[in-house]
């Protein structure tokens, strides 16, 4: 079999042999050797094939075919080796494709290799669609509308990635290998794409929502039993998520839980244990994001192991507190440390506990033990009352996801970087990013919702009593949703969004930087913890860097409001609040918007002609107030004032 030189280089199959019309009735009309795809020639054959205009000018003619008349089988269908394109069609989540370009990528009016043994028809032959060995049938790759992830590819949409050598980057959405995830089904995939979602998204969603079944058998048949029964229950169900979501790639979890319990055991309650799984974990999880990255978010096996990797640091910190002596610790670190010797199964379980292992939360140790001796509860020796707040979570869960999906449908990511984005006044491109940031974040707020129902169901939720008696569950909140919602304040939306991983920052990092005497430069290195936690690309960076520099604008602003007469005055004029409150949550939402454009995008290429298409004006604004704000401060607050600050 011959390849045309011209047709391998626009990426199509050509099989030289000669021409013979009456193969247009046997699956396609094969071009001649030297004919690229898109020539004029062969445009004006296929152009309107099968539509009324071709049938008046050449009336369909029952024709015999002869099996020497029809192209042969093309070589990905005879088992040998695909045509070496520079770029081949891979299957999206869930499907299997063969080699061979997708429907949208083939040139204008250019058909398809015919399938060998389509038999003989009267009239001109439809274009044939691309196999899917795995769906058990024929199926188009139609191009995917701009819905709720932007320009999504839902499962079985093709998905262009260079083969490798070829020297092109690849597309963004999907790793240069192809993940394998258990189950792949027909059913699974069918349904992603009906929902205008991935496979991976819907097996998330199917997972933490998993967790309400698993939470109830744990509540009824589990509930003070003997600890060891809930540890491989909680392991078995951990690790069967784990697999229905990515496979066998579950490895990487064992292998750190695996290397933990034994940099415990044998390096024991010391600074070296703490420093070793520091630099063990951490670099694990760097090396996932290296060989895993793609231009954008991907639900891949390290999303929940970077959930893990803050887990298993915590354990050794804790571990190694419950080594000294509790007068030298504080009321928080007496409270976390681990004062026993876990065993094997008992760190497995904590690591793999069902409602935290994708996404979150994050709890201690301490509180897991308590869990698997059915302390967690409000009424000792009995199961907790917690159905209903569970409940409460899961509703408020399905009120955010619906609200996202709704507004997702106008709203995305991949609308900042389009051209139409671009031609758009400068007022339109603000206003965007503004009710983008509002928008994006919900997708997270949804998924700890959810999770967090999952927790308090099955008791870990819990968080002891108020000064009313009235017991609390919200030892799991990753969100609070009123203060998320109401707060004019970037500090507000700070303190009310992923609550546990900022108090994990806090508890693990930050605080234990308070031997460097500079609580900015400890907060720096722990916001740029944060950055390469989330992952290798520079957005994280940005994101966290225009963090810093926000929150330190806005506690000068305050303090200059609050020191100042004349604004203090201004401020507590009870008609003009609600403008205040406006103009406050205005300014809020454009800038943590404009803060989360690198975080959400990623690449420097991508946010980089987003900030520049509204001239940087974030950067320019609080970099021009964090220089300015001390001299407005000399000049309106009077000295009295700050001798009062000083003291």
């Amino acid at each position: 079999m011959r390849k045309d030189p011209a047709l391998l280089q626009a990426g199509q199959p050509q099989f030289s042999q000669p021409r013979n019309r009456l193969t247009a009735n046997c699956g396609g009309d094969i071009p001649e050797a030297g004919e690229a795809a898109g020539s004029p020639g062969l445009k004006s054959r296929l152009a309107g094939l099968g539509g009324t205009e071709r049938r008046q000018q050449r009336p369909a003619v029952p024709v015999e075919c002869r099996p020497r008349e029809c192209p042969p089988a093309p070589e990905w269908m005879s088992g040998s080796d695909s045509p070496d394109l520079p770029w081949v069609a891979i299957p999206g989540p869930g499907t299997e494709r063969p080699n061979l370009p997708a429907a949208g990528d083939r040139g204008p009016g250019t058909a398809a290799p015919p399938l060998p043994g389509a038999g003989c028809a009267q009239g001109p032959a439809p274009l044939p669609p691309l196999p899917n060995r795995r769906l058990g049938g024929a199926g188009p790759a139609e191009p995917q509308p701009m819905g709720a992830q932007g320009a999504a590819r839902g499962a079985g949409a093709a998905v262009l990635v260079p083969l490798p050598g070829s020297g092109r980057d690849r597309p963004a959405g999907r790793p240069a290998g192809k993940m394998a995830v258990a189950g792949s089904g027909w059913n699974l995939a069918r349904l992603a794409e009906g929902l205008g979602s991935s496979e991976q998204a819907l097996r998330l969603i199917l997972s933490i929502l998993m967790g309400y079944p698993f939470a109830l058998f744990q509540r009824y048949f589990l509930f003070q039993k003997e600890a060891y029964l809930i540890h491989l229950y909680n392991v078995f169900t951990g690790l069967s998520i784990a697999y229905f979501n990515f496979g066998m790639q579950f490895f990487h979890s064992l292998i750190c839980v695996l290397i933990q319990f034994l940099i415990l055991r044998l390096m024991g309650r010391t600074i070296t244990a703490v420093i070793t799984t520091f630099l063990f974990q951490m670099t694990y999880l760097m090396a996932g994001y290296y060989f895993t990255a793609t231009e954008h978010y991907d639900i891949k096996w390290t999303m929940p192991h970077c959930v893990l990797t803050l887990k298993l640091i915590g354990l050794a910190i804790d571990y190694y507190d419950g080594g000294k002596d509790p007068e030298f610790l504080t009321p928080e670190q007496r409270r976390f440390a681990v004062r026993g010797v876990p065993t094997l199964l008992e760190v497995s379980g904590f690591s793999y506990f069902y409602g935290a292992f994708m996404v979150g939360p994050q709890f201690s140790m301490t509180d897991y033990q308590k869990l698997a001796r059915g302390e967690m509860t409000d009424v000792p020796g009995q199961r907790p009352n917690s159905f209903v707040p569970a409940l409460k979570r899961l509703g408020l869960g399905f009120l955010f996801l619906v609200t996202y999906t709704l507004s997702s449908l106008y709203i995305s990511d991949e609308y900042l970087t389009s051209d139409d984005y671009m031609e758009k006044p400068f007022w339109f491109r603000c206003g965007y990013i503004l009710i983008w940031g509002k928008i994006i974040l919900y997708k997270y707020v949804t998924c700890w919702l959810v999770t967090e129902g999952v927790c308090i169901l099955v008791g870990l939720g819990y968080n002891g009593k108020d000064q009313n008696g009235k017991p609390l569950w919200n030892a799991c909140a990753n969100m609070k949703v009123w203060l998320y919602e109401t707060t004019p304040l970037f500090t507000g939306t700070i303190a009310s969004f992923n609550i546990n991983t900022n108090a994990w920052v806090a508890r693990y990092i930050f605080k234990r930087l308070k031997f460097l005497g500079n609580k900015l430069l400890s907060q720096a290195l722990a916001l740029f913890f944060l950055a390469i936690w989330h992952g290798l690309h520079s957005g994280y960076l940005v994101c966290f860097q225009m963090e810093l520099l926000i929150v330190i604008v806005e506690r000068q602003v305050m303090n200059l409001v609050r020191d100042s007469p004349a604004l203090s005055t201004l401020a507590s004029i009870t008609v003009l609040r609600p403008i205040f409150y406006v103009l406050q949550q205005t300014n809020h939402w454009m800038f943590m918007g404009y803060s989360l454009v690198p975080f959400c995008l990623f690449t420097w290429d991508k946010w980089m002609k987003v900030y520049r298409s509204i001239y940087f004006f974030g950067h320019v604004l609080f970099f021009t107030l964090l220089l300015v704000l001390p001299y407005i401060r000399r000049l309106i607050v009077p000295r009295k004032e700050k001798l009062k600050r000083a003291e």
